[in-house]
């Protein structure tokens, strides 16, 4: 019995040796350690065909583009909300596991597999002369990154662009989603 003990105890210290924990810094100096993280990236599937939602009366709005014409919009706001929250006529959005970064350097584009990432590490920099509406150009940040990979080599890339990245993983008190505009860090253990 003992015997059987022990081969469970060294099995299960094995199995907890081998999780992956993402250690996590925050630009806001929080620090979080993560277990068995999953990067999950949101999407919006554009409505079928590319044909616009019908308005309320049942006249369809002709399509856009070459030789189309632009649909005119009349009646409220609230009319206007109502058809677009109808049934069917939204866009579909969703969430999807990832198992890639990709960083720019010199316009070239590298794909990183998660699972080759030791270590990361965010550098961002204000955009001077944003020509985004004032209420939002103090905040544009473009961002780069250095990766360390399981090898040792490393990637200093000039463009990191995440998108709607966010890395998730769980804590004693849950499930936690960082997502990647917060991240200044992360180190991952194997």
């Amino acid at each position: 019995m003992l015997a059987i003990a022990l081969l469970a105890t060294v099995a299960a210290s094995r199995a907890a040796a081998q999780e992956t924990t993402a250690e996590v810094r925050t630009w806001s100096g929080q620090s979080v350690v993560l277990a068995a993280p999953w990067l999950e990236v949101s999407y919006t599937l554009p409505l079928a065909g590319g044909e616009a939602p019908a308005p309320p009366g049942g006249m369809p709005v002709p399509p856009t583009g070459a030789g189309g014409t632009q649909p005119e919009i009349r009646g409220s706001f609230q009319a206007l909300r109502r058809a677009f929250e109808h049934e069917g006529s939204s866009p579909l959005q969703g969430r999807r596991e990832t198992s890639v970064l990709t960083l720019s350097r010199g316009g070239v584009e590298l794909k990183v597999p998660l699972e080759r990432l030791a270590a990361l590490t965010v550098f961002r920099q204000t955009v001077m002369g944003s020509s985004l509406p004032p209420y939002v150009s103090p905040m544009h940040q473009r961002y780069s990154a250095t990766v360390t990979l399981t090898d040792g080599s490393s990637i200093d890339a000039d463009y990191f662009n995440f998108g709607t990245a966010v890395l998730r993983g769980m804590t004693a008190q849950g499930r936690v989603d960082v997502p990647f505009e917060q991240i200044e860090s992360v180190r991952f253990s194997r």
